[in-house]
């Protein structure tokens, strides 16, 4: 009768390395959102300039005057006739916002009249649509004010 003796083998099981990737795996995924802040943050913030433009124009046909949407570059706001940040009725605030991580928003206007269409010189807009670029470190979105209708659309 034979005996088989087993030598103490050194070495990593095939268990041990499938849950040092599993940890590996949890740890990219807790992290790799923190990296690509700026990046998501210029979509995220596009779409919410987007939805503050839409605001401008509800606002401006529920008030039934026309309202200017001003990008500053860093920030943008809602302004009247004579220049002044209205106050935002949803908010009881100054209509005035900061764009955060380092986002930049190209500098611009549009106005709308009292019917929530864009307006330049008291005429409607109707040579061409109103561009706005959303930019950050890597990454930018357009937004555009479509001549006539108002109607805003973000890409990508």
């Amino acid at each position: 009768m034979t005996r088989r003796t087993h030598a103490h083998q050194s070495g990593f099981t095939l268990l041990e390395l499938v849950m040092v990737i599993i940890i590996i795996s949890v740890l990219a995924a807790i992290a790799m959102p923190r990296w690509s802040l700026r990046d998501s943050s210029v979509h995220a913030q596009a779409a919410q300039i987007a939805r503050d433009i839409r605001h401008v124009q509800m606002l401006a046909m529920t008030q039934g005057r026309t309202l200017t949407f001003q990008s500053l570059g860093t920030s943008y706001r809602c302004v009247d006739s004579g220049s002044v940040v209205i106050t935002d009725p949803a908010t009881q605030q100054p209509f005035n916002f900061t764009l955060q991580n380092g986002v930049t928003l190209t500098v611009g206007t549009v106005n709308f009249d009292s019917l929530g269409r864009p307006v330049s010189g008291g005429s409607l807009v109707s040579a061409a649509d109103i561009p706005f670029t959303v930019s950050g470190t890597a990454q930018n979105s357009t937004l555009t004010v479509t001549r006539v209708t108002g109607f805003v659309a973000v890409s990508p």
